[in-house]
């Protein structure tokens, strides 16, 4: 019985690249927006310098209620990845896959004992801890995420299964769902989420009832990827951003106050070409661990005694309580 999709709220075909494509492969992202016809809105309207659109979206994206928006033809492509790899390549790759957002406010802020969406501390982006679940070791910087309702994962296993069944596509995903497997999936057809192929992102969420889902619904089975090596040398543009966010997500733990100075001591070592990796910090910490992964390690201490911290040495950094 075929997928019941609603069509009503479809991108112009300004908004992504009509050619059909050969399929092999599927993607999961879900949205960090509140609800569908939001996501398709911004995607109408997202466009370049001299207004020549952007063309970023996916074929489809599942709302809360577990309608399912079909934006555009699944057999076309828009761009969905950001990848950084050659030219080529992440171009093949994108044509290949088809996108599927899950509409979700993504990973959560958490603070003072409450929850909060966006990044935002504010009690206008609250969320209710029942709409919310704890991932328990922290993934890509969050703790907890809001939780995908039931009726999305019914429709996500439902779609999945249809979009496998019309265009061939594998019924596998990597065996280990949360882990960064960057260009090894390069090759890969089946199943993925958009953090197996970039490190600084946390979609779908680290949820496995998303791929016990999926076994169940359309069928899927775990298969072994090795994941990617990184190999010695300076850290590229992506890898930099990469850490930043990563170390954005440990940050926002901390005590605002602290976290805002560790986060200008980044900011000013960067500027200096070099980089730490934070761990993380207990919630509300004023202190938190580093190691220096590229740079001069000499540059840490004056930089931060200049800008007021409490402690510095070759682990930790501290900040004063007031």
């Amino acid at each position: 019985m075929a997928v019941q999709v609603d069509r009503s709220l479809r991108l112009p075909e300004s908004e992504y690249f009509a050619s059909h494509q050969a399929k092999s492969g599927i993607a999961l992202h879900h949205t960090v927006c509140d609800e569908a016809r939001t996501t398709l809105e911004i995607w109408r309207q997202d466009s370049a310098g001299g207004g020549t659109p952007k063309r970023v979206a996916t074929a489809y994206v599942l709302d809360r209620d577990g309608t399912i928006y079909e934006a555009f033809d699944p057999a076309c492509w828009a761009w969905q990845f950001g990848l950084a790899w050659p030219r080529d390549q992440r171009i093949r790759f994108e044509q290949r896959f088809i996108g599927i957002e899950i509409t979700s406010e993504g990973g959560l802020t958490e603070q003072d004992g409450k929850l909060y969406a966006y990044d935002l501390v504010h009690p206008l982006m609250a969320k209710p801890p029942g709409e919310a679940f704890a991932c328990g070791t922290p993934y890509r910087g969050y703790g907890w995420f809001d939780r995908y309702e039931p009726a999305q994962l019914d429709a996500l296993g439902r779609l999945v299964d249809d979009l496998c069944g019309r265009f061939s596509i594998p019924r596998v995903y990597p065996d280990k769902p949360f882990v960064y497997y960057g260009e090894a999936l390069a090759a890969f057809e089946g199943v993925i989420g958009h953090a197996m192929v970039r490190s600084d992102k946390s979609d779908p969420a680290p949820d496995p009832r998303v791929w016990k889902t999926l076994e169940k619904l359309a069928g899927l089975q775990p298969v072994p990827v090795t994941a990617a090596v990184r190999v010695a040398g300076p850290l590229t543009s992506r890898e930099i951003e990469s850490l930043f966010a990563r170390n954005v997500g440990h940050l926002n733990r901390m005590d605002a106050a602290a976290g805002s100075l560790v986060k200008a001591l980044l900011m000013e070592l960067e500027r200096r070409q070099t980089y730490l990796r934070l761990e993380m910090p207990e919630e509300g910490a004023h202190a938190i661990r580093y190691d220096v992964i590229q740079g001069d390690r000499r540059r840490v201490p004056p930089l931060a005694r200049a800008l007021g911290f409490k402690n510095v040495t070759d682990r930790l950094l501290e900040v004063r309580d007031a």
